[in-house]
């Protein structure tokens, strides 16, 4: 039950935000918003105020707005192209304003999140080479190293900080190491052979291998104040659109797989394990989600938010309408090419799910 309930939290509260975007939006540049929907059909509740309906709908896992005047997920084309409050009679500048408006909010939450975060919690950091965990299926524990020993000397080399510690392991995998450590007044040593580990490198969008021995240092937390909270909110934002960017890349170059990816039974899963982690993992993991679902919204495929801005800069350029015909035979095979893709990561969730 708490992984159903988190996952509904966290995809309303995604959604709602996304939604609320395009919504102001169209309100601010004077089109009219017919439906605002958290979830899609069939209608739970609904209540009508001024000219929007606003209902919450069965299938909890998006929403839309529906404006007078656009082609959207409703497929529906009846409207008057000169209605001076529909989609359609906008300008350029105002169209696009209402159709990145839901991306740009969910970039906003994630932002405001990991700035609050920041603020409250301070940037971990790694300090001493103090073992603080170790793990028993790694070379480590078979040499005897215990959580509260200190790691002074790697192959003969002083090390003082775990970031220095690391980086001498992680090259030397498969090769005899002595690792020398102080426990109490007792100074202790041992080889130890750091065990080839798969490691997914951000930077390249590659699997290399690196050695590594099992023990994880000691984290400590400092404090930022509120103007480095705000840049650490934009260093993180930008750092995950990067991934992103490198994820699409590395998905059409073959790097990696679609079997990487995971769909919604997977999100629901982790929405569970992160609510049980903890509320500061919970609001993470929401802007983290929140920016990826901007970015994938953002990309130029029909039906996606992405798609309608090519749409309407490729009218804008011609200086007349796409035809409808075409615009809905496009959104439509957006629209199963969506479909498909959900379907088999779904298809991966399950299989990674019952191999636990």
């Amino acid at each position: 039950m708490t992984t159903i309930i988190s996952f509904i939290i966290v995809i309303g509260i995604i959604v709602f935000v996304h939604e609320l975007g395009h919504f102001l939006a169209a309100k601010l540049s004077g089109v009219r918003v017919e439906t605002f929907s958290l979830g899609f059909p069939p209608k739970m509740i609904s209540k009508k105020i001024g000219e929007t309906e606003y209902q919450l709908a069965w299938i909890p896992i998006g929403g839309f707005v529906k404006m007078t005047g656009m082609l959207d997920e409703s497929f529906d084309d009846d409207y008057d192209p000169k209605d001076p409050k529909g989609f359609i009679s906008q300008p350029l500048i105002n169209k696009l304003f209402i159709l990145v408006a839901g991306v740009l909010m969910n970039f906003l939450l994630g932002y405001f999140i990991y700035t609050g975060i920041t603020w409250n919690q301070g940037v971990g950091k790694l300090s001493g080479t103090t073992v603080t965990m170790v793990n028993s299926d790694y070379p480590a524990a078979d040499a005897g190293l215990q959580i509260g020993d200190r790691i002074v000397e790697i192959n003969g080399e002083t090390v003082t900080e775990w970031i220095k510690l690391t980086e001498i392991i992680r090259e030397r995998s498969g090769v005899p190491t002595m690792v020398r450590w102080e426990r109490g007044d007792s100074l202790m040593s041992n080889e130890i052979i750091p065990k080839p580990t798969p490691d997914f490198n951000l930077s390249t969008m590659e699997t290399d291998t690196v050695g590594k021995i099992g023990i994880v240092g000691s984290m400590v937390m400092e404090p930022v104040g509120l103007f480095g909270a705000l840049k650490y909110g934009g260093i993180e934002v930008c750092w995950i659109l990067k991934l992103c960017g490198k994820s699409i890349i590395a998905l059409t170059t073959g790097k990696a797989k679609i079997s990487d990816l995971a769909g919604p039974i997977g999100i629901v899963k982790m929405s569970g394990d992160v609510a049980r982690s903890g509320f500061i993992s919970f609001l993470s993991f929401i802007a983290f989600l929140s920016i990826n679902i901007g970015f994938l919204n953002i990309l130029p495929i029909p039906m996606l938010d992405g798609g309608h801005v090519v749409f309407t800069l490729i009218e804008a350029a011609i200086r007349r309408p796409i035809p409808e015909k075409l615009k809905m035979n496009l959104m439509k095979a957006g629209f199963a090419a969506l479909i498909l893709l959900i379907t088999v990561v779904s298809y991966f969730d399950i299989v990674r799910l019952f191999k636990g």
